[in-house]
C-alpha cells in the first residue's frame, strides 16, 4: 500500500514531501498487539495525500472494543502531525461498532 503512495502521478511539491513524511512514519509503525505492521491491508484500508499535504486515512483495528487500538490511533495522529509537511491528519475508523465515537476520540 505504501508504495502506491509513492508511485501515483504527478504531484505538487507539499503533495511528495508529505508522501515521504507518512512513508517515514507508517513503515515502521506495528499494530499494538503485534499483528503486523499498521500498513498491513487488514488494518489499513485506505490513504489520501492532498495537494496541499493534508493525510486521511482510513484504519480497521484489530479489536473492536480494545483502548490500546484507540490510544494507538491517536498516537499515529500525533506522530503524523509532528511532521512539518503535514498540516493536517484525519483518521477515519471503519469495520467496528459506533465508528462515529471512535472517529471523535482519535480526531479530537
Amino acid at each position: 500500500m505504501l508504495t502506491t503512495i509513492i508511485a501515483m502521478g504527478v504531484a505538487s511539491k507539499a503533495e511528495r514531501a508529505a508522501k515521504r513524511q507518512v512513508v517515514a512514519v507508517m513503515g515502521e509503525w506495528q499494530e499494538p498487539h503485534g499483528s503486523g505492521p499498521i500498513t498491513d491491508e487488514r488494518f489499513l484500508k485506505g490513504i489520501e495525500i492532498t495537494e496541499q499535504g493534508s493525510v486521511k486515512l482510513w484504519v480497521e483495528p484489530a479489536r473492536a472494543h480494545c483502548p490500546c487500538c484507540l490510544l494507538d490511533l491517536v498516537d499515529l495522529r500525533a506522530a503524523l502531525l509532528k511532521k512539518r509537511q503535514i498540516p493536517e491528519v484525519y483518521i477515519e475508523v471503519v469495520g467496528v461498532p459506533d465508528t462515529h465515537r471512535w472517529n471523535a476520540a482519535v480526531n479530537e
